[in-house]
């Protein structure tokens, strides 16, 4: 998977140095087949803004932030930027660097929930370390939060399962009370449930009858005078009258 940096510092060879050290830390964390890369170089707010305009479906992002990006003492631009960053992407994580351990208590204030506060020093060796376990820390709630948002968890006996999102197919009721069927790109099977609750905890499941929840990236065709979805394994479900122009325009939108 893959991870987005962005650096920004008012002082360029501060910024410069923040990056190289980042690079440093991406060599390092890759050995584990992680991959981050510093995407932008800012020294100023405006230039990171622009760059996720630019990219709106930009995820996965880690940004390291200067508290005072410009040489007014009072400013505190870096902490406006970060909610900036935040109302756009709520899962980006947050580091600040800067000079002034005082003003940390300002991220509070303003209800910003940094991941770490990180106090320049002259020591690359312990700033390095410092960079490194705090981007190991930002890709590990991004990874968590990915699991949370991608994923459809269940449990048959002790063991709980993840799914990845993109490989189910379907889920509907079976002839037994609370007992329902999930079937994915690689096999089917069982579990206890109710597939009211399973609808309203995920969202990404299109309610194709009372008794099926389907996944709209999976469906191969659908038939809407005969009501058939079609997916990509074969399979076929019945949808209900009432669902199908919704499910009509969700379709064309697929494709």
């Amino acid at each position: 998977m893959d991870y987005h940096l962005l650096v920004c510092d008012d002082d360029q060879l501060q910024a410069k140095n923040i990056a190289t050290l980042l690079k440093m830390s991406s060599i390092i964390l890759e050995e584990d087949d992680i991959h981050p890369n510093v995407d932008l170089i800012a020294t100023d707010a405006a230039s990171i803004l622009d760059y996720l305009e630019s990219n709106p479906d930009l995820t996965n992002i880690v940004a390291f932030l200067d508290i005072q990006l410009d040489e007014n003492k009072q400013s505190q631009a870096g902490l406006a930027l970060a909610q900036q960053i935040q109302k756009k992407h709520r899962n980006a994580q947050i580091i600040f660097i800067t000079t002034h351990e005082e003003l940390a208590f300002l991220t509070f204030q303003r209800r910003i929930n940094p991941l770490d506060y990180i106090v320049k020093t002259t020591d690359q060796r312990k700033l390095q370390r410092r960079l490194t376990e705090t981007l190991e820390l930002a890709i590990r709630h991004l990874n968590q939060f990915y699991i949370q948002t991608h994923t459809f968890k269940y449990k048959i006996g002790t063991r709980i399962i993840n799914v990845n999102f993109n490989k189910i197919l379907y889920i509907t009721t079976t002839k037994f009370p609370h007992k329902l069927k999930i079937v994915t790109i690689n096999g089917q099977g069982e579990f206890s449930g109710n597939i009211k609750d399973v609808e309203q905890n995920y969202s990404f499941f299109f309610k194709a009858s009372q008794s099926a929840l389907i996944n709209p990236q999976n469906i191969e065709s659908i038939n809407t005078k005969s009501r058939i979805v079609t997916f990509i394994n074969g399979d076929k479900i019945k949808f209900s009258r009432s669902r199908t122009k919704e499910l009509n325009k969700i379709y064309k939108e697929k494709l």
